[in-house]
């Protein structure tokens, strides 16, 4: 009987011991993570700034406090496994390392991802490899790169502990199995639990990312087309301004020729009047002076006569100034009518000459607007050869008698910056594809920019990706076939391991034969 209540007693002293350990492994537990999660940080800018040793030892701490405060399985802790294992790979040239460690890393958090500055080929090359490995595979990490911080117990717990377990070995034992089957249990639940909630947040993000994507794209190619819309627009109303102008000077010269022949015309029907009066004049004068030889004549006869005579001759006399000035006035009237004369054959001269330079402004008017409507012809028969080249080339070739993979797509292995990239893609026959899915970005962007193919008369999948989005050093693409239920039935390439294009600067391309699939 005092056995008996003696093992109860220590059963109860045992189960208070429990619930204290757990209490305090609870904030020890939050302790730890804020530890690990600083120690995380600081190793990822100690890698950054090249110190691999300090990374290393900050690693191997995080490890070993984990271990101490049972956060092992933790979500920071797969970003700690992550840095190791970039640093064994890069630095250490262990690839086998890396590739547990990665392992590890997708064991604890599936959607786990690499640094982008951290992501060498061979890093990728590993983590994709590390997607295909067991976890039951991998076992303890190596102790050698956790760093021990574990305190040794004291001889005196050293012997409480010996013989309290040597008093109590079977009902402990009993107890330690209970408490290990339940906490494994409820570790498994809690695992299963937090990868589904992962894994449909995962699959939540993902939608809502492509969707923004699709909706930026859509909305860009709107403006872009808006944009081009209006400068076309631009470009018709300028070119109709400036015809209008033209047609505008044009009738404005026809009018001030017109008014000018008909100066012309005026002049000339002045000039004949002129002259039909200067006619009669030239008439009177010769009048005049063969009047004036008969009165001289006369006066000369009347020279030997008598008084009369005289008288008459006197009167004769007496009308020769009156006559004189009637003859310098016809003279002086003479003389401006020449003048006159002079001045309507210069002024006719001046209008010919200002007629043959209207004339020739004319025809240079008219020859600027023939100029100017063929360049526009030929810009309209440019921008249609181009139009008929870029169909051509987004249409793309004949499908191949063969192909070889699921699906299958024709991309060069470069191409130059800011220009259109088409693409044209095929899947097997029997993949029962119904459409094909285009997955793209630039090197540096962590985002992939989505768009579903359409089917051209040809049979390929096509696309055009914008000559904008052509950019940086590299472009990561991937292509998934979808049935009619939306399920992936086929792919090329996948987001974790795209396929690549070399992005090269305009101009300086060399042209690669063949294509990548």
């Amino acid at each position: 009987m005092h056995v008996a209540k003696r093992i109860v007693s220590l059963v109860f002293v045992q189960l208070l011991l429990v619930a204290a350990a757990r209490n305090a492994g609870a904030a020890d537990a939050k302790e730890g993570m804020e530890k690990v999660k600083a120690l995380s940080q600081s190793a990822a800018a100690s890698y950054q700034d090249g110190d691999f040793e300090k990374t290393k030892s900050q690693l191997q701490e995080a490890i070993s406090v984990a271990k101490e405060t049972g956060i092992g399985s933790n979500r920071i802790m797969a970003q700690v496994y992550v840095l190791f294992g970039v640093l064994k790979i890069n630095e250490h040239k262990d690839t086998d390392a890396g590739v547990r460690y990665f392992a590890k890393a997708i064991d604890i958090s599936p959607a786990v991802k690499i640094p982008p500055t951290m992501a060498t080929k061979a890093v990728k090359a590993a983590f994709a490899k590390a997607e295909d490995v067991d976890p039951a595979t991998i076992g303890d990490l190596s102790e050698a790169d956790v760093a021990p911080t574990k305190k040794k117990p004291s001889k005196a717990e050293l012997a409480a502990a010996a013989e309290q377990e040597k008093q109590e070995k079977q009902e402990q034992a009993a107890a330690t199995a209970a408490d290990r089957k339940r906490e494994a249990a409820e570790r498994k639940q809690a695992e299963a639990e937090r990868k589904r909630e992962a894994s449909e947040s995962k699959q939540l993000t993902d939608e809502l990312a492509q969707s923004k994507i699709a909706e930026s794209q859509a909305k860009a190619d709107r403006e872009k087309l808006q944009r081009d819309k209006q400068e076309r627009e631009k470009m018709l109303a300028d070119a109709k301004s400036f015809m209008a102008q033209l047609e505008k000077e044009k009738a404005a010269k026809d009018k001030q020729i017109a008014d000018l022949n008909t100066k012309v015309q005026q002049l000339e029907k002045e000039k004949a009047d002129r002259d039909a009066k200067l006619g009669p004049a030239g008439q009177k004068i010769a009048q005049l002076e063969k009047d004036k030889a008969e009165k001289d004549k006369q006066i000369a006869a009347l020279t030997a006569s008598d008084k009369k005579e005289r008288e008459a001759k006197e009167k004769l006399e007496k009308e020769k100034p009156e006559r004189e000035r009637q003859l310098n006035e016809a003279k002086a009237k003479i003389a401006q009518l020449e003048k006159e004369k002079a001045d309507r054959d210069k002024q006719i001269a001046s209008l010919s000459a200002s007629d043959k330079k209207e004339r020739e402004s004319r025809e240079k008017l008219e020859k600027t607007m023939a100029d100017v409507a063929a360049r526009e012809r030929e810009r309209r028969n440019k921008d249609l050869e181009d139009q008929k080249e870029k169909m051509k080339l987004a249409e793309g070739g004949d499908l191949p008698g063969h192909i070889r993979e699921p699906v299958t797509c024709d991309l060069p292995d470069e191409v130059p910056a800011g220009e259109d990239l088409y693409v044209h893609c095929v899947p097997q026959p029997g993949v029962g594809a119904k459409m094909l899915a285009f997955y793209y970005r630039s090197g540096g962007s962590a985002l992939y920019n989505a768009v579903t193919l359409e089917r051209s008369r040809k049979g390929w999948f096509v696309t055009t990706i914008p000559a904008g989005r052509v950019s940086g050093k590299l472009l990561h693409y991937y292509v998934e076939a979808r049935d009619a239920k939306e399920k992936v039935a086929a792919t090329n390439g996948k987001a974790t391991s795209p396929n690549v294009v070399m992005v090269k600067p305009a101009g300086a391309l060399t042209k690669a034969k063949g294509s990548k699939h």
